[in-house]
C-alpha cells in the first residue's frame, strides 16, 4: 500500500515440513533411543518407527494419582494394599500409596511394565510454521514488525519431571506442587487413618512427590503442546528531514530503536517453548534446564554523510 504520506509492505510465509521413517534394517520396524537426561539407567524415552515421525516421544499415559478409596486398610499394621481390580503400577513407581502418580495400563492386563503399556505422546515436528514481516512509513517515521509462529508440535517438558519429584531429598520443587497430596497434617504430623488422609486431600490436585528411579520415567503430564505465537522483533525509527542538517554536512540522520523477543502468545508452562537442548538429532524437542531466549533494546544512530 502506498499513500502521499504512507507505505506499508507485508511478507507472509508459510511453510509445511512433514517426515516419517520409510525403513530400517531388515526385519526392524522400531528401535528406542534416550534424550540423555535424568538418572542413570533411565529408560528410553522417545522411538524411532516405520510410518511414524522423527522425534516421536515415548511413554506412559498420565491417570493422575491413587485415592485413598483405591485401597484396603489395615488398621493393626496402617498398612495400605491395592483393592482387586484397582491398576498396579508398581514396577514402574514402586510400592503405590493413596496419593502416588497413577498411569494408565494400556493393554488390560491390570498393570503397568515398560514393555506393554507405553506409546507415541507427541511428536516435536509442527504442523506447519511460518512468518510474517511488516514495514511502515509515515513522513519521517518509520516501523518494522516480524511475527514467527509454530502449530502443531508437542515438547516435552522434562523440567517437570525433574522438579515434581522426590528422587533427591530437599530439592526444590515447581509451584505447581503446592496443591500435591500430602500424608503431614498442618501439625506436622503423619496421618494414617483413611478417613482422615482423604478429607486433609480433599482439594489435592496432584500426585506426592515420586522418591523411586520410576520418577524419571516420562509419561504424558510432561508433553505439552509447543504451538506459540512471538512477536519478534519491533523497530522504531525517525529521520531528520534534510533541511536541518544541512548546517551539519550530513546527508541522512536516522535515531532508532529495536526490540527484541517483545512477546509470545502460547500455552506452553516454561519459559520458551522454542527449546530443544539434546544434541541428538533423534530425540529433538526436549525441554531440560534450557536458558529462556532473552530480550533485547537496542538504541542506534545511523549517519550518512
Amino acid at each position: 500500500m502506498q499513500k502521499k504520506n504512507f507505505t506499508w509492505n507485508a511478507n507472509f510465509n508459510l511453510s509445511f515440513n512433514q517426515n516419517r521413517v520409510v525403513a530400517l534394517a531388515k526385519g526392524q520396524t522400531s528401535f528406542l533411543q534416550s534424550a540423555g537426561w535424568g538418572v542413570s539407567g533411565q529408560p528410553s524415552d522417545y522411538i524411532i518407527q516405520v510410518g511414524a515421525p522423527v522425534g516421536a516421544m515415548y511413554g506412559f499415559v498420565t491417570d493422575g494419582f491413587y485415592k485413598v478409596s483405591d485401597f484396603d486398610y489395615n488398621a493393626t499394621t496402617q498398612t495400605y494394599t491395592l483393592k482387586q481390580g484397582v491398576v498396579n503400577d508398581a514396577s514402574i513407581i514402586g510400592n503405590p500409596q493413596p496419593g502416588s502418580l497413577k498411569l494408565k495400563d494400556l493393554n488390560g492386563d491390570g498393570v503397568v511394565d515398560l514393555d506393554h503399556d507405553r506409546k507415541i505422546l507427541g511428536t516435536s515436528q509442527p504442523k506447519f510454521f511460518g512468518g510474517l514481516n511488516q514495514q511502515f512509513s509515515y513522513k519521517n517515521f518509520d516501523m518494522s514488525i516480524f511475527i514467527n509462529f509454530v502449530y502443531g508440535n508437542s515438547v516435552y517438558n522434562a523440567n517437570k519431571i525433574e522438579f515434581s519429584n522426590g528422587y533427591i531429598p530437599n530439592s526444590n520443587l515447581l509451584a505447581i506442587m503446592n496443591n500435591r497430596f500430602t500424608n503431614i497434617d498442618a501439625n506436622g504430623n503423619t496421618v494414617k487413618d483413611p478417613t482422615q488422609l482423604a478429607a486433609l486431600n480433599t482439594n489435592a490436585k496432584i500426585w506426592s512427590p515420586l522418591t523411586s528411579s520410576g520418577a524419571f520415567y516420562l509419561h504424558s503430564w510432561a508433553i505439552e503442546d509447543g504451538s506459540f505465537l512471538r512477536i519478534n522483533n519491533i523497530t522504531l525509527g525517525y529521520t531528520l528531514a534534510p533541511k536541518a542538517l544541512r548546517k551539519l554536512k550530513i546527508n541522512r540522520l536516522r535515531f532508532y530503536t529495536t526490540l527484541n523477543n517483545v512477546a509470545i502468545l502460547t500455552g506452553y508452562s516454561g519459559y520458551d517453548p522454542e527449546v530443544s537442548v539434546s544434541q541428538n538429532l533423534t530425540t529433538p524437542g526436549l525441554d531440560y534446564s534450557a536458558f529462556p531466549k532473552n530480550k533485547t533494546y537496542i538504541f542506534g544512530v545511523n549517519v550518512i554523510f
